[in-house]
């Protein structure tokens, strides 16, 4: 019974069938095969079906409850018996914030990944808000963030330094200078991440310390895309030293710093308190964490 259980929750979540088959890996009838088997067996009803999605009846969202802690026991028995074999096996859910995700994650899963190749990895990629709101909710194993979190229900462990720079287009007139004064920076127009972003947390950090009130804010949902509206001119921006490493050696971005100012924050890894911890969970968290890992990830300047 646990496969049709594993359906019904994959339906749940993803409301619609179409999409829990591609997650799956099925087709759409078998899933609907599978559903149909559970309804048989419970003798109710469990979805209300529509051409767009479909909801849950009460018995469905009664069933829901129960079916998550079954398939999550099945997965935690199936693990504890890869464990007690030695093996570093079965699915790693990882979340990642943006800039980590883009430029910090795949150097970490290329290691990884060559050293437990039968482990299956998902990546999971949002803001630092994100992340955190699916390690409480067991969306993810473990997550990888930018920002600052809520201590109350997670772990969180510091991993990797990084450091936010002032970055400008080539054609700007600071783009000779190595560093710069506050008062240069006084009217410009700064591009900056959405909120809840932890690169938006910590560039309101750094207005803060330098005590500037930017006359104008333009808004990205991403690194890529503030590096790309600085590149046009648009405006200036404070950026994670990570992202920007292939710009400073193509030489199509300036990089400058704050004169007397620095502005390093922690990378951090995070999971659930009392998370039951896999061998493929233990391993990257291991591995994250070392000093050896650390020195390979170090960016060139």
């Amino acid at each position: 019974m646990q496969f049709p259980l594993l359906v019904f929750v994959t339906v749940v979540e993803k409301k619609n069938f179409s999409r829990a088959a591609e997650s799956l890996n099925m087709t759409q009838p078998a899933v609907s095969q599978q559903i149909h088997s559970l309804e048989d067996y419970y003798g109710v009803k469990l979805f209300e079906r529509n051409s767009k999605r479909v909801e849950t009846t009460r018995a469905g969202e009664v069933l829901y409850r129960y079916a998550v802690q079954i398939v999550n026991l099945q997965r935690e028995a199936q693990q504890a018996v890869n464990d007690l074999m030695g093996l570093v096996t079965g699915k790693l859910m990882i979340g990642a914030s943006l800039t980590i995700g883009e430029y910090v994650l795949p150097r970490l899963l290329s290691v990884y990944a060559r050293h437990y190749p039968d482990v299956e990895i998902s990546v999971t990629i949002g803001n630092t808000e994100v992340i955190a709101d699916h390690a409480l909710n067991n969306r993810i194993d473990v997550g990888l963030v930018e920002g600052p979190v809520n201590p109350a229900n997670l772990v969180i462990t510091p991993f990797l330094e990084d450091e936010m720079v002032l970055i400008v287009p080539t054609t700007h007139r600071l783009a000779a200078i190595g560093r710069v004064h506050i008062e240069d920076l006084l009217e410009e127009t700064f591009i900056i991440r959405e909120s809840g972003s932890g690169t938006r947390f910590i560039v309101e950090e750094v207005f803060r310390t330098l005590g500037i009130q930017p006359k104008r804010e333009i808004q990205f949902g991403s690194t890529q895309a503030i590096k790309e509206a600085v590149e046009a001119g648009l405006g200036v921006s404070f950026i994670s030293i990570w992202s920007v490493q292939k710009e400073i050696k193509l030489g199509t971005l300036r990089v400058l710093r704050v004169h007397n100012h620095s502005f390093p924050r922690p990378f951090s890894m995070i999971w659930k308190k009392k998370q039951l911890e896999t061998r493929a969970m233990k391993e990257f968290t291991a591995m994250t964490e070392s000093i050896d890992l650390h020195s390979r990830l170090v960016p060139e300047f």
